[in-house]
């Protein structure tokens, strides 16, 4: 049986032609209507409730500090009264935390990975693509009325501490892989990954059904591989990965080519930027060249630049170094060097802005679920939350969290109505 909203009182005015019934189903789209799509596996005699409305309470607790699934449900049944009204709930009461526990474990995980990236991600697209029919252009920079690198998606994996066991049988921690739209800050997917060493054929099922067109993709030197830069370009996009031991003779190769000064005879362009803040000063110096092109070619598609950063942290009076070399797809004419050196650095985005406030200030790693697939399912929902926040472009999540708290309806709205 699936409860009755507010929401479903909405009705979609008709418009004069079919494109105009199309805006406005487009228009009053929101996040809790995107999750209807998410595919129920539970049993429909053992279904009291919806799935897309019980994932909205997850959501809603989450919004207002909410870690465990005790937690949730007990936010939920203290707030009841207030909650039959806001949502018209039929029933006389809300579900228990095994309820919430139970859906999570049977429901479509990519299908929730897919609805939240893709709602997020076309909070842009209207923007976009207007954009894209002032400025036509057939300028270099641009494939199939694209320009080049114009999205930045950064990939990496997490452990989801919070899963692991010691006693009464020592059990490993799930893993995750995530794509992170760092132009945008939210994430576009997260696939899990099934044990160690399967990390890497976890990136390239990550990227199987996008359209990378317009976006360069960045990952660390795992996945510094010939068939995943093959399948980036394959796919429309372009690619800047790091080199490490690895791939030990690309590593020489480069390590070689920036192992003595600038040469006139050997044309590279340089950056630098610096910083002081926490009680640090860092100084980050990127040089990077062409010359490597054709040699590495057979082996390395597409391949335009190679680089190297180094980066020279004074902290204390103690002075550290450490030195990281790369590829990429895109050409010094449209990556000139302190653009690239900026990308390079936005890469660990989905660690600062994804990765770390999951952990932090959301309290994954807390969360002891373990299981079956729910503490995943639970890393997907926490993607959306800060996907909200980031949204509403918060400062300070935590003092987010807190008003939230106080005043849920507007929670609740975020999650109801179109953003």
């Amino acid at each position: 049986m699936e409860c009755s909203t507010v929401l479903d009182e909405i009705e979609i005015p008709e418009g004069e032609g079919e494109k105009d019934v199309l805006v406005e189903e487009q228009e009053i789209k929101s996040l809790y209507a995107r999750l209807k799509g998410v595919k129920d596996k539970r049993h429909r005699r053992g279904r009291r409730y919806e799935g897309a409305m019980l994932l909205v309470l997850i959501l809603l607790a989450k919004l207002a500090g909410e870690k465990s699934m005790l937690g949730v449900s007990e936010w939920v049944r203290y707030r009841k009264e207030w909650l039959k009204e806001a949502l018209a709930w039929k029933r006389e009461e809300f579900p228990c935390a095994n309820t919430y526990t139970n859906l999570c474990e049977n429901i479509e995980i990519d299908e929730l990975n897919r609805c939240t990236g893709d709602f997020f991600a076309e909070k842009h697209v209207s923007v976009l693509v207007e954009a894209e029919q002032k400025n036509k252009t057939t300028d270099a920079s641009c494939e199939n009325g694209v320009e080049r690198g114009k999205e930045h998606l950064a990939k990496d994996g997490k452990s989801i501490r919070g899963s692991r066991r010691v006693s009464p049988e020592r059990k490993e921690g799930l893993q995750v892989l995530g794509l992170y739209n760092v132009t945008y800050d939210f994430m576009l997917r997260q696939t899990p990954i099934e044990g160690k060493g399967h990390e890497r054929s976890a990136g390239l099922a990550l990227l199987s059904d996008l359209d990378l067109r317009g976006t360069v993709v960045s990952a660390d030197a795992l996945h510094t591989q010939p068939k995943w830069c093959k399948k980036v370009l394959a796919q429309g996009g372009d690619y800047i990965a790091i080199a490490k031991g690895n791939q030990s003779e690309l590593y020489s190769d480069i390590a070689l080519l920036f192992s003595h000064p600038p040469q006139e005879w050997l044309p590279e362009a340089q950056a630098r930027t610096t910083e002081k803040a926490h009680g640090r000063l860092e100084i980050r110096h990127l040089r990077t060249s062409s010359q490597l092109n054709d040699y590495l070619a057979d082996k390395w598609t597409g391949l335009q630049q190679v680089f190297s950063v180094e980066r020279r942290i004074t902290r204390r009076g103690i002075l550290s170094c450490e030195t990281a070399l790369g590829i990429t797809s895109l050409p010094l004419s449209l990556l000139p060097a302190p653009d690239l050196l900026a990308l390079v650095r936005a890469h660990w985005h989905i660690e600062n802005r994804s990765h770390w406030r999951r952990d932090v200030t959301l309290g994954e790693d807390d969360c002891k679920v373990s299981t079956g697939q729910v503490p995943r399912v639970l890393a997907s929902l926490n993607n959306a939350v800060l996907a909200l926040f980031d949204f509403l472009h918060a400062d300070n999540v935590a003092s987010q969290i807190r008003l939230f708290s106080a005043s849920p309806q507007r929670a609740l709205d975020l999650l109801l109505n179109p953003l």
